[in-house]
């Protein structure tokens, strides 16, 4: 007959067991990757693990933006507010008057629209060996706009002009054909 063993006798208590069965099931819960040797690749193990993931990464955007809000955004704002730039030359002597970041902005804006380009919109700098200026930047992007817009409403009514004549070409054939089927007389003789 054989003898019974126990834990005690192994070494192990209850309580160790336990424990070790607790770390071994959230192990296995937590472990999201597997890799498979027979496919050599790596694949997901665990649904619980992924959801906890998520879970923790939609946390952490709510923390990192309520910290952005509350410490970041007003030091940016306020640099925005009151920061001013002023030109200076290659040693670093003032030149011309400050301006604030606004009117910084804003004459960087109106640089950049009124700058002259090519027909195709492209500066001088880009291809300056046939380069030859057609017109503002804005006036460029408002007349590609303007010609894309014609272009798509010219489409439409062709297709529509199309759609209505072929439907009144049809109908009046088949209206003469009826007329020329109806006058012929066919005669059968023996």
């Amino acid at each position: 007959m054989a003898k019974e063993l126990t834990l005690e006798q192994l070494g192990l208590s209850q309580d160790d067991l336990a424990a070790k069965l607790v770390d071994r099931i959230a192990e296995n819960l937590l472990t999201s990757l597997d890799y498979d040797e027979e496919g050599g690749e790596w694949r997901s193990k665990s649904p619980f693990a992924k959801k906890l993931d998520k879970m923790i990464k939609d946390r952490l955007d709510v923390i990192i933006n309520d910290m952005a809000g509350k410490h970041v955004l007003p030091v940016v704002n306020e640099l925005v507010e009151n920061i001013t730039l002023q030109e200076t030359n290659k040693w670093g002597e003032k030149r011309g008057t400050p301006v604030s970041f606004k009117e910084y902005l804003v004459q960087r804006a109106e640089a950049w629209m009124t700058e002259q380009v090519n027909f195709e919109g492209k500066p001088k700098g880009t291809d300056s060996y046939s380069w030859s200026p057609h017109g503002t930047r804005v006036s460029h992007m408002i007349h590609k706009h303007l010609e894309y817009e014609i272009g798509t409403a010219m489409k439409g009514a062709m297709q529509n002009a199309t759609t209505s004549i072929a439907k009144g070409l049809h109908d009046a054939v088949k209206i003469q054909i009826n007329e020329v089927a109806s006058r012929l007389r066919v005669d059968v003789k023996l």
